[in-house]
């Protein structure tokens, strides 16, 4: 076989996988329109502790301290926070019954659910525990790609800072692949870390995210 036939070969196997890439991310796309379209399992309350620390395939901590209060940064929690991200929306809170009016400022409470959307990727979400102001926990509920998620969890917690009027927050995210959940993906930790912490800075900025109009959204 001469060299310009295997340079040939070469070029056509790239161009393949380059066709099955872009098949693939467009199948990706659209799957990413509904975040439960695929349950995954629901991490119970009292095992979360258990589950970051140990039984998850991955887990990251995040810690930033901020001058914003612990109102304030309830408020970010309850925002649209990764929309000012790219390619990212949400977290969009699924509506609860009754007028504007009567719906509570607040959408963080015990059941409550929300969506997160990326191009490629969706999640949905569900509360199972809050203490206003200082810890809101969550598990996955659902995800737009079939057998790629087995469970996963996430918790903000705000204690007041070291300094005078600071709070200091943790991010917690932890997740198991449905397959492949005995490789060390925790070894990936401190390339994901700053990725995390740009994330939770961006949560915390100064600059206040505009809240859902709801109103709006009911009149249309």
């Amino acid at each position: 076989m001469s060299g310009m036939e295997i340079f040939w070969i070469v070029v056509g196997v790239i161009l393949v996988l380059g066709i099955l890439a872009l098949i693939g991310l467009g199948v990706l796309f659209g799957l990413a329109t509904n975040p439960n379209r695929f349950k995954v399992r629901e991490v119970a309350l009292g095992d979360v502790d258990d589950y970051i620390a140990r039984r998850a395939a991955f887990a990251i901590t995040v810690i930033e301290t901020t001058p914003l209060s612990r109102r304030e940064v309830w408020d970010r929690l309850d925002s649209p926070y990764l929309t000012s991200l790219p390619f990212l929306r949400g977290p969009d809170w699924a509506l609860r019954g009754g007028s504007p009016d009567q719906r509570q400022r607040s959408e963080i409470q015990v059941d409550a659910r929300r969506t997160m959307s990326g191009t490629f990727l969706s999640v949905g979400q569900r509360v199972i525990e809050v203490t206003d102001r200082e810890r809101v926990t969550l598990v996955g509920t659902g995800v737009s790609v079939p057998l790629a998620v087995k469970d996963f969890v996430e918790r903000f917690t705000i204690v007041d800072g070291k300094r005078s009027n600071t709070v200091t927050v943790t991010w917690q995210i932890a997740g198991s692949p449905r397959f492949f959940g005995f490789l060390p993906w925790r070894w990936a930790v401190p390339l994901v870390r700053p990725v995390a912490g740009f994330m939770l800075r961006q949560i915390l900025r100064l600059q206040p995210y505009r809240r859902r109009d709801v109103r709006g959204e009911a009149a249309a």
